[in-house]
This record gives C-alpha cells, sequence and structure tokens, in this order.
C-alpha cells in the first residue's frame, strides 16, 4: 500500500492546501504518475500524481476540504487486489465512490459544489461568513477574495455599521486607506512597495485573521492615490502618510512597511508625527545604495503582459505565484499616467539604479521594538543591507523566499509581525 501525500505545494512556509478535484474514483485503476488530484494554496494549484501503480483505495479528503501539508490523501493498493478498497477510517469522513462536494452554492438547483479561493475560504472562515452565500462575481463561478469582500461590506451596511468602518479614503486630496479587521486595539498599518498597492497586503492580512484593524495604504502615485509631484524623498513621502493617517485620526499604530514602504516607514517613525508601537521592516530601502535598477526601468516600462512578467518573476523565488492572471491583474492595475508618475518617483528616489536615501542612521533614532525581515533569495535589494545593524533590530532570513516574503512566506511573516507587536505591550 503507497500513501498519496500533501508534499512540495505552495512552498515550504504554506501549513494547509484545500482539494479542488478528484481525477479518479475509489476502485479506479491509475498509473505511476497519472493525476489523481489536485490542490490548492493561496499561491497556486498544484496536480499530484500517482507515485506508484495500482488500485485507488481510500479517499480521505473530500473535494472543498482544508487538509495539512504532509496528510495522507488517499491509498493506492497493489493492482491485484481491486476489491481489497477499504472504507474511510471511523474519524474521517467516509468517501463513496466519488467523495462527497460540499452543499451547493445558492441558484445552482442543488448540483454544484462550492468554488472559492483558499485565500477567499480562509477570510470568509475568520469573518464568520457561510460560502454558500456568496454569489461568485467570475463567470468561473469561483469565489474570489473581491467576494468575500464585497459581501462583507454589503452585510455590515445593511446591519448599520458605518461605511468608515469597512473602508475610509482620506478627504482633502489625501491617500487611499482602506480599512481591514474590527478589533479595538492599537491598529497595524501597511506601507507597500514600489509599484504595488495596499492590496498586495492581502495574503497576510487574511493570515493575520479578523481581530486586528489593518490599514492598508496606497503611497502616492500608487493604487488610488494621486501622484505627488513635489515629492523628492523618501520623508516626503513620508509626511504625505502621516497627513492622511491624521485625517482619518490614526495616531498610534504598529507599522510595517515593504521595500520602497519600509524605507518610508523608517521616516515616519523616526518623525514622530505618529506614535509607532512597533515597526516591522520587509526587505526595505533605505540601508544600502544598491537596488535593482534594470527592475526599476523594466517594470516602468512594461505595457504588455510579456515585458510584465519577467521583471515580475525577478521579484519571487517561486515562479508559480507569476500566473498569467497574476500578471493580467497586476497590468490592469497600472494607467498610462499611474506608469509615468512611478517611473519619474523611481528617478528620484533611485536616480542611475542607486538608492539615494540614507536611513540606517533614521533607524537606529526609532525606539520601537524593530524586526527586520528578509528573503535569501532576494534578486532586488540585496540582504546584506541588513547585516551589522546593530543588537536594537531582530533580523530574520527566510530561506528559498525572494523580495515578496510577506506573498511568498504570508504565515510566517504574520507571526513575526504579532510577535513584534506583542513585545511592545
Amino acid at each position: 500500500m503507497t500513501d498519496i501525500t500533501v508534499v512540495g505545494a505552495g512552498g515550504e512556509y504554506m501549513e494547509s492546501v484545500v482539494v479542488v478535484a478528484w481525477h479518479k474514483k475509489p476502485g479506479d485503476s491509475v498509473k505511476a504518475g497519472e493525476l489523481v488530484v489536485t490542490v490548492e494554496t493561496a499561491k497556486a494549484a498544484t496536480e499530484i500524481e500517482a507515485p506508484v501503480s495500482g488500485i485507488l483505495a481510500d479517499v480521505r479528503a473530500l473535494i472543498g476540504e482544508e487538509v495539512a501539508v504532509g496528510a495522507v490523501l488517499a491509498t493506492i493498493r497493489d493492482g491485484g487486489v481491486r476489491d481489497a478498497v477499504t472504507p474511510a477510517p471511523a474519524n474521517v469522513a467516509p468517501a463513496p465512490s466519488v467523495p462527497s462536494p460540499p452543499k451547493s452554492h445558492p441558484d445552482s438547483g442543488g448540483s454544484a459544489r462550492i468554488i472559492a479561493s483558499p485565500l477567499a475560504r480562509r477570510v470568509a472562515a475568520s469573518r464568520g461568513i457561510d460560502l454558500s452565500a456568496i454569489v461568485p462575481s467570475s463567470p468561473s463561478g469561483r469565489i474570489k477574495l473581491r467576494d468575500v469582500d464585497g459581501y462583507s461590506d454589503r452585510y455590515r451596511v445593511s446591519k448599520g455599521v458605518p461605511a468608515e468602518a469597512v473602508t475610509s479614503v482620506a478627504a482633502a486630496g489625501g491617500l487611499h486607506l482602506a480599512r481591514r479587521g474590527s478589533g479595538a486595539g492599537t491598529p497595524f498599518v501597511f506601507l507597500h512597495g514600489f509599484g504595488a498597492d495596499g492590496f498586495s497586503w492581502q495574503p497576510l492580512v487574511a493570515t493575520l485573521g479578523a481581530e486586528p484593524t489593518c490599514i492598508l495604504v496606497d503611497l502616492p502615485g500608487h493604487g488610488r492615490s494621486p501622484a505627488a509631484p513635489e515629492a523628492t524623498s523618501l520623508e516626503d513621502l513620508a509626511a504625505a502618510v502621516a497627513r492622511s493617517l491624521a485625517q482619518v485620526g490614526i495616531e498610534t499604530c504598529h507599522l510595517v512597511g515593504h521595500s520602497l514602504g519600509g524605507g518610508v516607514a523608517i521616516a515616519l517613525a523616526e518623525a514622530g508625527h505618529v506614535d509607532v508601537r512597533s515597526l516591522t521592516l520587509i526587505a526595505p530601502a533605505g540601508l544600502g545604495p544598491e537596488i535593482d535598477g534594470d527592475f526599476l526601468r523594466g517594470f516602468c516600462r512594461a505595457t504588455r503582459a510579456e515585458s510584465l512578467r519577467p521583471w515580475l518573476l525577478r521579484l519571487v523565488a517561486d515562479a508559480s505565484i507569476v500566473s498569467p492572471g497574476y500578471v493580467q491583474s497586476a497590468l490592469k492595475a497600472r494607467s498610462d499616467e499611474m506608469r509615468q508618475a512611478q517611473a519619474t518617483l523611481a528617478d528620484r528616489l533611485f536616480p542611475d539604479g542607486t538608492q539615494a536615501g540614507e536611513m540606517r542612521a533614521a533607524r537606529r533614532r526609532v525606539g520601537a521594538p524593530q524586526k527586520i525581515i528578509w528573503g535569501e533569495c532576494d534578486r532586488v535589494i540585496p540582504m546584506r543591507h541588513a547585516l551589522g545593524i546593530g543588537p536594537d533590530a531582530a533580523l530574520h532570513f527566510l530561506p528559498n523566499v525572494g523580495h515578496m516574503p510577506h506573498i511568498e512566506a504570508p504565515a510566517m511573516v504574520a507571526r513575526l509581525i504579532l510577535q513584534n507587536a506583542r513585545s511592545a505591550d
């Protein structure tokens, strides 16, 4: 008997997967290398093949069920014992000839199973939302995070919750700030990297759960925020963030910044306009002069999926993250006006492919607890910038991770962020 297990799905730091399709049923003959089951993580779908030839026996994971990485999905028995298909153990939902699907989606006539991304499932579970109540917006019928967010907004408004509790936008030409979570404690403010936006934090925010209040900032010239033609430094960007946070009454926060947002976070914490209780920096700008200038120029020039994809691949160690859908989504989020604004900003902050902002001294003046997280495979800003910074910040180097730890290893990064926040209490 040979087990079919979940291995190598989604990367080193993924803890679970969701079974999305069985391609064989118990009692079927399978050949070594033949596709048996497809599982999915927040990053990508993974097809699992039969490790040996034989008869598919007891299936232990149903479609739509979340299982731990390393768990046994089914077993394969020797081909000579076709009748020896055993039922699932008593503590596991039994599998009939075909694994039983979850309850049907509304308006499906009771025949269709619920199809949802793992991220959508995780967020829905954290908010206590029944996926069967959500109508997917995608033609494929797959429920995505935007559907869960849309349902949350409609539900909370129907219950009389002010719109500001769901999403708030700073007025008077300020930056776009999206609010997630309903906790009453100190909020977490997230500053994204160059070319990204506040939405890029969603895999991490989903991992944090519904309790923490998270403020996702779109930096000037990114996402829904207007460009700041007068901004020429990290300090200028930090001042814009400080004004927008003040507009919505945020005076104290746990601050998290990635790449460009990391340099801005240092400047914001050092300026003192906001009481920063803890500072978590993810591959931050400002700790050394080197940066991948080719990436900056290529990213800003790209107007087609074919030219954008190679630069997106430069950001990650796991190429499966950069799916065709990921590339198209990134492309659609960038108007020509935005690309030009970002190219202008890059030329000011990173002239000739060099980091002009020097934030090492400013970081040392920040009194809040600090963590610096870096992927060992970062090809955009070298990990060595974190070396020799002194004992006032904890360093965490993540193997097999590139420039996007919060996307490549969200569970690990979430734990470190919360750990840093707790140390400030």
